[in-house]
């Protein structure tokens, strides 16, 4: 199960905003190489292993485009 979501399309790019990419001590994100339906170009998730769910992509994000799973959260937290 994806612990990680990026809603493409919400997302207002990594060039308008990245706060999800600075905000990632991990590096979890890096730019995509595509285009969304926009012209943005969101991130993508390379290294969903180190992602430690501390949540602040979902929590930073202004367009509510970063999901963080709730049951690898719930996991987690254990």
């Amino acid at each position: 199960m994806d612990t990680l979501r990026i809603y493409d399309e919400l997302c207002k790019g990594v060039e308008e905003c990245g706060i999800c990419i600075y905000v990632c001590k991990e590096e979890v994100f890096r730019p995509s190489e595509t285009l969304n339906q926009k012209g943005y170009r969101p991130p993508v998730i390379v290294n969903e292993d180190l992602c430690t769910q501390c949540e602040n992509c979902m929590i930073f994000c202004p367009d509510l485009a970063v999901v963080v799973s709730e049951k690898k959260r719930k996991k987690g937290s254990k």
